[in-house]
């Protein structure tokens, strides 16, 4: 199956300078007859963006969002409120519409989405909440959670907060769904902001799919991993031999993009805002 990955909205700007961005992630993937809009950033920029691209919104099938933090949910009811397609359902994990918060020291601040889901539902939205750790969503397309925390390294960071049965507990992210695309070549792997870890996430991959990994893009997280963390993450990107890798988004600054550049090679491109992927 051929598949057409383009970035609609990300942290960074590439030769597109009329493209807006912002702390946030969008993508909309092209997989056979399907169109799914994964993520909407953080507002509606990617709209704005969708139509300097020539992407037609109006045929989004249905949207994904990786995990109900702003940067990921924040554009989806501009999406709603302009009636794109009324029909394109919302799939999304259970605890999705569970309120989130980051905590710095003494004061915390609300990271969640900016909608409610009985706003959506009243507002004609189909939604549909996935249980399922491997869900195929359209042909050759897999909704994939769950993922088996096995690294030791990648820890659940105490920061991030979610609010359930009225209690705020640490945020295990067991709303996070990444897409999972069967492309001619390959699975290809389209991540939100990988807070399980990208190497959990990877290796449950692994385990579920029989078809080798052909490319990586999206969200690492790795903003907040530290040196040794960082090293041995590239190490197993390197050991799985995967060809195509697209970091963006919440991976670092440009020391450690120009980083993890100079240990992946020629296997490495930053994704970023209007960048088109195809296999």
């Amino acid at each position: 199956m051929k598949v057409e990955i383009t970035t609609l909205v990300e942290n960074t700007l590439g030769e597109h300078h009329q493209l807006r961005s912002e702390h946030g992630l969008s993508f909309l993937v092209k997989a056979g007859n399907a169109t799914i809009l994964f993520d909407t950033g953080a507002s509606s920029r990617f709209i704005h963006n969708a139509e300097l691209l020539a992407m037609d919104l109006k045929a989004v099938d249905q949207v994904l969002i990786s995990h109900g933090h702003y940067d990921h949910s924040g554009g989806y009811k501009a999406f709603v409120d302009q009636a794109f397609n009324r029909d394109a359902r919302l799939v999304v994990k259970p605890g999705f519409f569970n309120k989130k918060y980051g905590v710095n020291g003494n004061h915390s601040e609300f990271l969640g989405n900016g909608f409610t889901r009985e706003e959506l539902v009243a507002a004609g939205v189909s939604i549909e909440i996935v249980h399922d750790h491997v869900k195929e969503v359209a042909p050759g397309v897999f909704s994939v959670s769950g993922f088996e925390r096995t690294c030791p390294m990648e820890q659940l960071n105490p920061r991030f907060r979610i609010e359930r049965d009225g209690a705020e507990v640490i945020d295990e992210f067991c709303d996070e769904q990444v897409m999972v695309v069967k492309s001619e070549k390959g699975l290809v792997v389209v991540l939100g902001c990988s807070h399980p870890g990208l190497i959990n996430i990877l290796n449950s991959i692994k385990g579920r799919f029989e078809e080798d990994i052909h490319g990586v893009i999206g969200g690492t997280h790795l903003v907040e991993a530290n040196q040794e963390r960082l090293e041995k993450t590239m190490d197993f990107l390197l050991d799985q031999d995967i060809p195509v890798i697209g970091i963006s988004h919440c991976s670092g600054g440009a020391d450690r993009l120009d980083y993890i550049k100079s240990r992946l090679g020629s296997r490495f491109f930053h994704n970023s805002t209007g960048t088109r992927f195809a296999v």
